[in-house]
Parts: C-alpha cells; sequence; structure tokens
C-alpha cells in the first residue's frame, strides 16, 4: 500500500511540474506570459470541474437526488506544431480574437528546434493566420489559415503552402 501511495504521489507531483513549466521555445515575453496565463486558466478550470463534479456526485449519493453539476464546455486546447525539418522552424501565430481588452491573444517568435514539436495552448474556436520559415527573415514566411476546431497537430514544411502547376500533358 505505501508503494502504491508512494507511486501516486510522485505521479502527482511530476504532472503538476510539467503543467507548470514555462514554454521553452517562446522568445517573445508577452507571447510567453499570455501562454503561461492561457495553461494556468486551463488548469484552474479543470481542477474546478473536477473538485465540482466530485463534490455534486458525493451529494447527489447522500441525498439520492441526480447529479447536478454538469462541467462547463472546453475553451482551450492544445495545439502541436511540429517541425519535420533539419533546421529552426520560426512560427507567428496571429487571430482576431482578443485575450484581454486590449491585446490579441497572438503568439510571436516561436522557434521550435529541428525535428521537434511545440504544444500551443490556443483558444477554441479561434482563427489563426500562422506564418513560418526556416529563416529569421519576414520576407520569405509562408502562411497557412488554421481553425483550432479543426486541427489538433500541424506539421510545418517548407514549400507545403506553394502551389504547383499540373502538367496537362501540354
Amino acid at each position: 500500500m505505501k508503494r502504491l501511495s508512494f507511486f501516486l504521489i510522485i505521479s502527482l507531483i511530476s504532472v503538476f511540474l510539467l503543467s507548470c513549466s514555462t514554454p521553452n521555445y517562446f522568445y517573445d515575453p508577452s507571447s510567453k506570459e499570455r501562454q503561461k496565463e492561457l495553461r494556468s486558466t486551463r488548469s484552474a478550470n479543470v481542477w474546478s470541474d473536477i473538485i465540482l463534479s466530485f463534490s455534486s456526485a458525493c451529494i447527489s449519493a447522500a441525498f439520492d437526488t441526480e447529479i447536478g453539476y454538469i462541467p462547463q464546455e472546453q475553451k482551450f486546447k492544445k495545439l502541436n506544431l511540429v517541425n519535420t525539418t533539419s533546421d529552426t522552424m520560426y512560427v507567428n501565430m496571429l487571430t482576431d480574437v482578443f485575450w484581454d481588452e486590449s491585446n490579441y491573444c497572438d503568439f510571436m517568435d516561436i522557434r521550435i528546434p529541428p525535428k521537434l514539436n511545440c504544444k500551443v495552448m490556443v483558444p477554441l474556436d479561434a482563427t489563426y493566420n500562422l506564418y513560418f520559415s526556416t529563416t529569421p527573415e519576414e520576407n520569405d514566411d509562408e502562411m497557412i489559415e488554421i481553425s483550432t476546431s479543426s486541427f489538433k497537430r500541424i506539421s510545418l514544411k517548407p514549400g507545403m503552402t506553394i502551389l504547383t502547376e499540373i502538367d496537362e500533358g501540354k
């Protein structure tokens, strides 16, 4: 029994440490801070839903009634950006969704190392213009438009937005 509780405590501590970790690939201070705020807001929502659901189940069992609490809808999700190249990928994500009264929920200067991925917490049902390139210059960025409700994982490859002409045998 002691062994089981030891592993449970270690697992919980690991989960807390990993969930509270600073986004490593964000180099813009305001984007890094916004990412921390999104993660903490989501964590607070999840924990409050767990506690309220458990309390509601206990009360409903004690009074032999139906469970009264229904968890809120999800407001955020993790978007996994995958760098498939052998170079560092520079990414900027722009949206028209506001995070607070005066700031958009944009994420600037994300640098994903070669062959690694970056999990970005984003608002659900938002549309982002995702600019990416393997160079830090702005003039060679490629752009794709994504809806956060439709995508969970995006593999970034140079040239993926360039349309090629189909040879029709002419």
